[in-house]
């Protein structure tokens, strides 16, 4: 994590660079996808996603093989 002295000079950076007109805008749509970024990590259960990796293989065996090749028609 940044320290105290890296986000003032980042923030000065930022300012000289933007303007302060257009400040509170970055600032705003900073916050915006922060807060998505930690909706969708809410969302998503690691748990599920590794059981859905390990029930494919078996679904796909029970289904056997009939792709382009196979014997069965």
């Amino acid at each position: 994590m940044p320290g105290q002295w890296e986000l003032i000079v980042l923030a000065v950076v930022v300012l000289l660079l933007f303007g302060s007109k257009q400040m509170p805008q970055i600032a705003r749509q900073l916050g915006r996808g922060l807060r998505e970024v930690k909706d969708t990590a809410r969302d998503v259960d690691p748990r599920e996603d590794v059981r859905r990796a390990m029930e494919a293989p078996e679904d796909e065996a029970r289904a056997g093989d009939t792709g382009p090749g196979s014997d069965r028609d």
